[in-house]
């Protein structure tokens, strides 16, 4: 395995101004949804486009390569460039939203459900509910008017 710098665009800082895909001598740089877009099949990583972006949003991040040493990277890019994405390569956007969705809202909402469940099956059971506890135990400490009653030892 090798390592290689690859070039990927920071989609936060990217205008979207297009000053990357002018300068790109491979053509591998197309502005999509109003971003710059990097088609590594065809970059060369000679990174014009990063020395000529004025926001600074496209970065050169080393990361290991799943060619081996001995194959070139060029014959695997072209065996790879006319073949159509995977489902899973198409959908993991589409599913990353739902877990997200799933976390910051449903997970919350079925915690308070069970809570409330648990706390009225407390209370219906007559036993104390979380704030009758609460109560009982300032009540213990003398907070509460009331007659202590003191034990005599016989003697």
């Amino acid at each position: 395995m090798q390592i290689a710098d690859m070039l990927y665009v920071d989609v936060d800082r990217c205008s979207g101004c297009g000053v990357c895909v002018d300068v790109c001598p491979n053509g591998a740089m197309s502005i999509q949804d109003g971003k710059a877009c990097i088609t590594q099949a065809l970059c060369n990583q000679c990174e014009a486009c990063a020395d000529s972006c004025p926001e600074g949003a496209i970065l050169s991040v080393a990361e290991r390569s799943l060619v081996p040493d001995e194959q070139p990277a060029d014959a695997v890019t072209d065996r790879l460039q006319g073949q159509p994405q995977s489902l899973a390569v198409r959908a993991a956007p589409a599913l990353a939203a739902t877990l997200i969705f799933i976390g910051r809202e449903l997970v919350p909402r079925a915690a308070n459900y069970v809570l409330d469940i648990v706390d009225r099956r407390m209370v219906d059971s007559g036993s104390r509910g979380l704030g009758d506890v609460a109560r009982s135990s300032e009540q213990s400490r003398g907070s509460a008017s009331g007659r202590r009653r003191r034990r005599r030892r016989g003697g």
